[in-house]
């Protein structure tokens, strides 16, 4: 072979692996997250990570969070006299009056979450979220003192000096 014709082949695959290397590096780019469940951060978040599903009430984009509230929803649930009900009387879960009790506890946790929320001004409630260098608020004790004591305004005016 005769050396331009090496050299044109050379050049050939120097533009072959610069044109791989840069659709390589935008379809990167374009593609979302391999966890598409989980929101990612980047420069602009504020540092919050949380599964979409663990939002409560309040914010529900990690990106836009500057100070959630953080319960134990299984504590919560356990709190309410729906669960306490059928525990009591041994409703299953999978039974139609098993799955109405559910839904009512978890409408009277999300409401009581609602509540606290707005109590403590707290932007949003979630199941579980982490920071990288920050701990949110746990409001665990609060909703529960909140779902065993109704709608009393007493207990919301008691908080609202606490914090």
């Amino acid at each position: 072979m005769d050396n331009s014709r090496i050299r044109n082949t050379n050049r050939d695959n120097k533009l072959v692996r610069l044109a791989f290397v840069l659709l390589v590096g935008l379809s990167l780019s374009c593609f979302p997250p391999l966890l598409h469940n989980t929101f990612m951060v980047s420069d602009l978040d504020s540092g919050w990570i949380a599964t979409p599903s663990d939002n409560i009430c309040g914010v529900k984009e990690p990106r836009m969070v500057t100070q959630p509230g953080v319960v134990n929803w299984q504590q919560l649930m356990d709190s309410t006299p729906e669960m306490k009900q059928m525990k009591k009387e041994g409703i299953k879960r999978d039974s139609p009056k098993g799955a109405q009790l559910i839904s009512e506890a978890q409408s009277r946790c999300k409401r009581a979450c609602v509540k606290q929320m707005r109590v403590a001004k707290v932007d949003s409630m979630w199941k579980n979220i982490s920071h990288v260098s920050k701990a949110p608020w746990d409001q665990t004790h609060a909703v529960i003192a909140l779902i065993k004591n109704g709608n009393k305004k007493e207990v919301l005016v008691q908080w609202k000096e606490r914090v």
